[in-house]
């Protein structure tokens, strides 16, 4: 009882755990995204290679991702979040030591699509956090504990998108290339993945409780399929929209457009990251008044607009302007959203709704780097933007229709509470 009494009393160990692990899974992960589009640019490669490079990253995160549908309660959570950590740290060495495309290419397969885009889905490793995390905690805080989670890894992004900023000091300090410089880097990123998968192993064997041994599921037979496989359709839309704008790009159209340095790309991607921060307490909040949903869809469209804005603004510190309002509306629907698929579905169906969601935003969204940077080379570099601004339109009108009389079961108290408070004070007026 005391300990529900301190400020986050209610965060459990194993949910500290998790959080902490995906601080650090992220923080490098960050490392990577700010300057993987301007080290293949130093390397000699084209922006329709470096897209390529990312959709191979996707792919392979499908294809884990996929796995996790059917053996994510077969293997239990823990053994599979430390193996698929683990395979991103020997992946990360991988960048260290080559230089080749055609190993570069498979490579990115095994890294997965978040460490070189530092959008959309997160691997295979996210579904199952997703499904875990809610055990943790009551009802009453899931959302906050998801909004927990997300401003841990917004934070880590926003030191690893500062951090990435370290290979200008090592050049002068160690006298070594920019090019050494960023394969130092992927030396850091590889060592931060084993710390990550460390603290995965100090989970206790509860988080695997209900779950683990069970033997391969088939989704089609799931008492909620209808409802996982629509939400899945209506989330690849959004992936695929989101990916037009991913880090890499951004970095490297700044850099393009207004003669950014890494530094400064560096310092916009990290502003911007504090932006989400602040972002996710707040959408924390507003969820708790408006309801889950509401929350995803109307506090996204602000981010709508000033995506398509960005490559129209007449001045740099309008785009930047932009950017950053695309930025504190863009990430607001996460904490909420996961909050709201976890809460329609029965437990045992949770790391199914989190793995399919998955795969079909990482399957859809596989294409889009490539499509991007072939849309800014053969129409214009607003040509991304507009897109992902007018896919997240079709997505937005799309859920709220499909969802907007499913309520989680503690807004569907409250909408009866409310309902029966709006007859009691009618049925007290002097004239009824």
């Amino acid at each position: 009882m005391a300990a529900s009494t301190r400020p986050l009393g209610w965060v459990t160990r194993d949910a500290w755990l998790m959080v902490s692990a995906r601080y650090l899974r992220t923080f490098a992960q960050s490392l990577i995204a700010v300057f993987f589009g301007i080290y293949l640019i130093e390397l000699g490669y084209s922006l329709v290679q470096m897209g390529l490079l990312v959709t191979i990253g996707s792919i392979g995160s499908t294809v884990f991702a996929t796995l996790i549908v059917f053996i994510g309660d077969t293997l239990g959570r823990r053994r599979l979040m430390i193996g698929f950590t683990m395979m991103m740290g020997l992946a990360g060495l991988g960048y260290a030591f080559t230089e080749q495309y055609t190993v570069l290419a498979f490579v990115s397969f095994f890294v997965g699509s978040l460490a070189i885009s530092g959008s959309g889905p997160r691997g295979p490793v996210q579904p199952l956090e997703q499904a875990a995390l809610p055990d943790t905690t009551t009802a009453e805080h899931r959302t906050d504990l998801f909004a927990l989670a997300g401003i841990g890894e917004r934070a880590a992004r926003l030191t690893g998108t500062i951090g990435a900023a370290a290979p200008a000091v090592l050049v002068p300090l160690l006298g070594v290339s920019e090019i050494t410089a960023f394969k130092l880097m992927f030396v850091v990123y590889a060592v931060l993945m084993v710390v990550s998968a460390a603290m995965i192993g100090l989970l206790s064997p509860a988080i695997d409780s209900g779950v683990g041994g069970g033997g391969w599921r088939n989704p089609l037979r799931l008492k909620s399929r209808k409802t996982i496989f629509s939400l899945a359709a209506i989330f690849s839309v959004d992936s695929f929209a989101t990916r037009f704008v991913f880090f890499s790009l951004v970095g490297a159209w700044f850099r393009l457009e207004y003669d950014f340095d890494l530094a400064e790309v560096s310092y916009l991607l990290a502003g911007s990251t504090a932006l989400n921060m602040v972002s996710l307490w707040v959408a924390a909040r507003l969820a708790n008044r408006i309801g889950l949903l509401n929350t995803v869809v109307f506090t996204h469209i602000p981010a709508v607009a000033a995506t398509i804005a960005i490559p129209f603004a007449p001045t740099v510190w309008l785009a930047v302007l932009f950017w950053f309002v695309r930025a504190f509306f863009s990430q607001m629907d996460n904490p909420p959203r996961q909050s709201y698929t976890m809460a329609i579905v029965n437990r045992d169906e949770r790391v199914a709704m989190a793995s399919i969601t998955n795969v079909s935003q990482a399957a859809i969204g596989a294409a889009t780097p490539s499509l991007a940077t072939l849309l800014w080379q053969m129409v214009s570099a607003s040509a991304p933007f507009v897109a992902s601004g007018a896919l997240k339109t079709v997505y937005l009108i799309g859920l709220y229709m499909a969802f907007k009389d499913v309520h989680p079961p503690e807004e569907q108290e409250r909408v009866e509470r409310r309902r029966l408070e709006r007859e009691a004070r009618r049925s007290g007026r002097p004239d009824a």
